[in-house]
């Protein structure tokens, strides 16, 4: 579980409720709490009274709590990868982390002989169907005590997590920015809406047309144009729009080609 905070101060209150959590839907008692220095986890007189033992580490020591550290890393790359995919703003960083930590809870892992952290606390197997991409295009439903007769029946968002106890999906307006909780929800899971889209519909000069660059997003730009990647359907527009010379010398620059084939090429010149 992930409690997001936006001051130090609210530890004391999130601690507290997780402990009564834990009593309460486990029906366990929390024996040992281990921490670093931070002053907001002295909490002497209430883990005296549901008699846990606080442990700390020694200062600037953190590989005493090297499990922890190696989680919040872990915990860390997801939320970052699900960041780099959405192309969401770190706004909604709560959002990467929370919708992170609900990933890993759900992966089989090692240690636990290939049970996901879930199937461990909860004895039950986990659903992989309600899994949703983070990030993509979804419709949702408008309400209709606020829409007339005429105004759209849903509203453009994007999906960015769930909702704990409530059987819905937490939604970002992408209009408004408003943030809402939906049930009636069409996916597209695979569009992003927020993901940049490179302009590659200006006009080009057809006589220069091999020394310019053609790219899309998920192809890096390099500085050296022989070291760039073309799709077939690039390639044969361009071809197209260039006389025999001109394509000879483009797909020796450009295109990985062995030099028996170029002469094969030559020979049976499929342009005259």
């Amino acid at each position: 579980m992930v409690f997001p905070l936006k001051q130090k101060s609210k530890v004391v209150k999130i601690l507290e409720d997780f402990v009564v959590f834990i009593q309460t839907e486990f029906e366990i008692g929390i024996k040992v709490i281990r921490s670093d220095n931070g002053i907001e986890f002295f909490m002497t007189n209430f883990f005296s009274n549901k008699g846990i033992i606080h442990q700390t580490s020694c200062v600037n020591t953190p590989q005493q709590n090297s499990i922890v550290e190696r989680k919040h890393g872990h915990l860390l790359n997801v939320a970052r990868t699900l960041m780099i995919q959405s192309h969401l703003l770190k706004i909604y960083l709560s959002y990467f982390v929370i919708h992170a930590a609900h990933i890993i809870n759900m992966l089989p892992t090692r240690v636990s002989n290939d049970f996901s952290p879930h199937e461990m606390l909860y004895k039950t197997p986990q659903d992989f169907n309600q899994l949703k991409v983070f990030g993509f295009l979804c419709y949702a439903s408008t309400l209709s005590t606020n829409r007339s007769k005429f105004d759209p029946r849903a509203s453009k968002c994007v999906f960015i997590g769930f909702k704990k106890g409530t059987k819905g999906y937490i939604l970002l307006n992408i209009q408004s920015r408003e943030i809402f909780v939906s049930r009636d929800v069409v996916f597209y899971e695979h569009v992003f809406p927020y993901q940049r889209v490179e302009d590659t519909s200006n006009e080009t000069d057809s006589s220069n047309i091999h020394d310019q660059i053609f790219f899309t997003e998920d192809q890096p730009i390099l500085n050296k144009p022989s070291q760039v990647i073309f799709k077939p359907v690039i390639i044969l527009k361009i071809m197209l729009m260039m006389t025999m010379n001109q394509t000879l010398r483009f797909l020796k620059k450009f295109v990985p080609i062995e030099t028996k084939t170029l002469m094969k090429i030559m020979k049976h010149n499929p342009f005259e």
